[in-house]
């Protein structure tokens, strides 16, 4: 009786091990960061400042995070130091991301004097050739949306800077694509702020992807003095499945279309006169197959 208490236990441990679920599959690297990103900044939005570095730190050395996550983080660590009165700290952190992208313009300066003069100033000192002053701002309103194979239209407004932009050019790729093409932007009559827009056609798709874009303004030396978003801080623009504006193939024309049908009219009566007198020789229409 004991050894078939035993027997039973061991047949429900081996039903259980077998019917148990699998582990969950582990995140992919891209998303245990951004989980982590999305963390730091609820802390840093709530002025948890210390906490916020406290998980953002170990970003700047993590194999697995992009350069675009680490600039995003970069930039909430050295603002929080700014705001704790930790400048050395602060200097480093914006070195990194200078180290990065050296165009990069802060996203999270919420428009601050303070921070935005002590991120120049680091500019400044580490940058060769930066002079302070004479960069651009700019104010852009991203389109909610484009349909693949459409155009679409980005615009942008440029709060600071005007006499010292000579070019403005939007860069533009779909997200799974590596390189960046360009749209130049051209200006636009306008009776309060200069505004410049560009206009760019996503590829045609059966499937919706999105679109990575930055705008960057440029001086006489062709040197970027300004961006909206960057090549490794990219603005995404969802794209809606579409296909392209064109005439569509030649056979779907109207003038071929037309064209067939007169001949199959031609035909249909060739057939008629052929029945009428007895039957169809080899070589006639009655042996013609019309495909597209």
């Amino acid at each position: 009786m004991r050894i078939h208490s035993r027997a039973l236990l061991l047949c429900a441990a081996a039903a259980t091990a077998w019917h148990a679920p699998p582990a969950a599959v582990a995140d992919s690297p891209s998303a245990r960061i951004e989980r982590l990103i999305g963390r730091g900044y609820a802390l840093f939005q709530d002025l948890e400042y210390k906490g916020a570095i406290q998980i953002l730190r170990p970003l700047r050395l993590d194999p697995d995070a992009t350069r675009s996550q680490k600039l995003r983080a970069l930039e909430l660590i050295g603002i929080s130091h700014l705001i704790l009165g930790e400048k050395a700290r602060a200097t480093e952190a914006f070195e990194d991301l200078l180290t990065i992208d050296a165009g990069y313009q802060l996203q999270h300066d919420d428009g601050s004097p303070k921070i935005g003069a002590f991120f120049e100033k680091v500019k400044r000192d580490f940058l060769p050739g930066f002079a302070a002053g004479l960069q651009a701002r700019m104010d852009h309103s991203a389109p909610r949306g484009a349909v693949a194979g459409r155009p679409v239209e980005v615009e942008v407004v440029v709060l600071v800077g005007i006499e010292r932009v000579v070019d403005l050019v939007l860069r533009w790729r779909r997200s799974d694509v590596l390189d960046y093409a360009d749209a130049p932007m051209r200006r636009q009559p306008s009776v309060d702020r200069p505004r410049w827009r560009a206009r760019f056609t996503p590829p045609a798709s059966r499937s919706g992807y999105a679109v990575d874009y930055y705008v960057e303004a440029r001086n006489a030396a062709g040197g970027a003095i300004g961006r909206v978003g960057g090549p490794e801080t990219p603005l995404s623009l969802p794209v809606a499945p579409g296909e392209a504006d064109s005439p569509g193939p030649w056979y779907s024309r109207w003038y071929v279309i037309a064209g067939g049908a007169a001949i199959l009219a031609v035909g249909a009566t060739a057939l008629a006169i052929g029945a009428s007198q007895g039957g169809i020789d080899d070589g006639s229409l009655g042996r013609v197959i019309l495909s597209p």
